[in-house]
């Protein structure tokens, strides 16, 4: 079972990268022409909040990287949720531990296009307990809600790219 964990994840941080995401039904994927990484963000924030999630923190990956000497575009983690589902969740299958906060990556390729990422909440949750399948279908529809909204705001705003 840790195993399908860390495969799960492997593959969250992992699919932006080699491009695996892209007509993958185990991922949403939304591409943003043009948009920076920082407004894309920006209307990200916005949009968990309105999805009746808490907004925790941004992990910069791309700067964590050019620490070590890997230069590349901006790379971001989005970590939310909801503190209280989690809490029920573990109590009902401990499991779920690693796979929480709820994630969200945030890259621009190099034609300088922003990417928003994600596994299908819906497909990691049916490694856990059935009583947790529910809760992740809801996850997996917020989600998709989220991405949604954010892609819709970014392109209906006024940016030069």
């Amino acid at each position: 079972m840790v195993t399908r964990i860390l495969i799960a994840l492997a593959l969250l941080v992992s699919a932006p990268l080699a491009g695996a995401a892209q007509g993958n039904p185990n991922f949403f994927e939304r591409e943003i022409s043009g948009a920076s990484v920082e407004l894309v963000l920006s209307q990200l924030q916005n949009a968990i909040d309105e999805a009746g999630f808490t907004f925790m923190r941004v992990q910069n990956v791309d700067k964590g990287l050019a620490a070590k000497g890997f230069d590349r575009p901006p790379y971001k983690i989005v970590f939310f949720g909801d503190r209280e589902a989690f809490e029920k969740a573990r109590e009902i299958d401990p499991r779920v531990t690693p796979y929480l906060p709820l994630k969200i990556t945030l890259y621009e390729d190099e034609a300088g296009n922003s990417h928003l990422s994600v596994v299908d909440p819906a497909v990691v949750g049916r490694m856990f307990n059935p009583g947790l399948q529910e809760q992740f279908q809801d996850w997996s529809r917020r989600m998709q809600q989220i991405l949604d909204t954010t892609t819709e705001e970014v392109e209906g705003s006024t940016f030069s790219p």
